[in-house]
């Protein structure tokens, strides 16, 4: 998804290098592959498990969606 669309799209837009990309929780999104790739497209600037912008591993405001989409 990361590859095949997300990527491709945002880096069409103007402040690309000013955004901060957010990972949620899922393990999958926590390999080392998946960091690498966060690490070049989004260099020091990703939060997640493992991202250069450290979050707190339970706060409600790393992933907004699981509450939002799924009310937990």
């Amino acid at each position: 998804m990361l590859q095949t669309f997300f990527i491709p799209e945002v880096t069409k837009l103007h402040k690309f290098r000013s955004i901060i990309f957010q990972q949620d929780g899922a393990p999958p999104h926590f390999s080392i592959d998946v960091r690498q790739y966060l690490d070049n497209h989004f260099p020091d600037r990703w939060i997640g498990r493992g991202g250069s912008i450290r979050w707190g591993p339970r706060s409600p405001d790393l992933t907004p969606l699981d509450f939002f989409l799924w009310a937990h």
